[in-house]
């Protein structure tokens, strides 16, 4: 591949538009990607936490309930969600 030009230009290319694939395609493992979501929960989630101490038992243990019987089908749908694309048909 690498004595043609036509083929280098096409990985040029194909490294330029989708890199990820790029890296599959050349045997080097992808970049992780970034955890913005992880940082973003523990943000939300210390003043939560510390508002909880501070309330009264029963109104802390309600409000996580009813936090965790909206947020299952929700939690439910994420982790049935395919992030890999489906090959073509042939």
């Amino acid at each position: 591949m690498d004595a043609d030009p036509v083929l280098r230009s096409l990985a040029a290319d194909l490294a330029r538009d989708d890199p990820r694939l790029a890296a599959l395609l050349g045997g080097t493992p992808p970049a992780p990607p970034r955890r913005v979501a992880r940082i973003a929960l523990v943000l939300l989630a210390t003043p939560l936490v510390t508002l909880a101490l501070l309330l009264a038992p029963t109104i802390t243990a309600g409000a996580a309930a009813i936090l965790l019987a909206v947020a299952s089908p929700l939690a439910v749908c994420w982790l049935c969600a395919d992030e890999r694309p489906t090959p073509p048909p042939r």
